[in-house]
């Protein structure tokens, strides 16, 4: 395992991703919300085999979807260092299982904490158009 910067043109998306379907408002909360707090969890990628240069996602295609709206957008620079983690050496079954428990350890805020957590940021000033942004 090794900690790094990337440039998002260095990493690619993979077709044996277990999640299929993305909503497109989910991605664009989820790029409002990197633009206003920064990315707040690394994506995880494995090194690139052969002659491929670019590092297969195996953890956060959402985060990188997000990251390529902003970069289309203009939000974000060409340069844009993205925090990686580089898995070497692992065969695609233990990708596809690191990918598929990703998805599935996920579990929302039940709706009462949801709401708690809005209204604490309210009462401490934080406006509402930040917070649904």
């Amino acid at each position: 395992m090794t900690l790094q910067t990337l440039k998002l043109s260095q990493i690619t998306p993979v077709a044996d991703n277990p999640r299929k379907t993305f909503d497109e408002q989910s991605i664009e909360g989820l790029a409002q919300s990197i633009l206003t707090d920064g990315l707040l969890q690394n994506l995880v990628v494995a090194k690139p085999k052969g002659k491929k240069k670019k590092h297969p996602i195996i953890c956060g295609e959402r985060r990188f979807r997000a990251l390529t709206l902003l970069q289309e957008r203009g939000d974000l620079d060409k340069e844009y260092a993205v925090a990686v983690e580089i898995k070497d050496d692992l065969s695609a079954e233990e990708i596809l299982r690191m990918a598929t428990v990703e998805n599935v350890q996920r579990e929302n805020l039940p709706p009462l904490e949801e709401a708690q957590a809005i209204a604490a940021l309210i009462q401490d000033g934080e406006h509402l158009d930040n917070i649904t942004a």
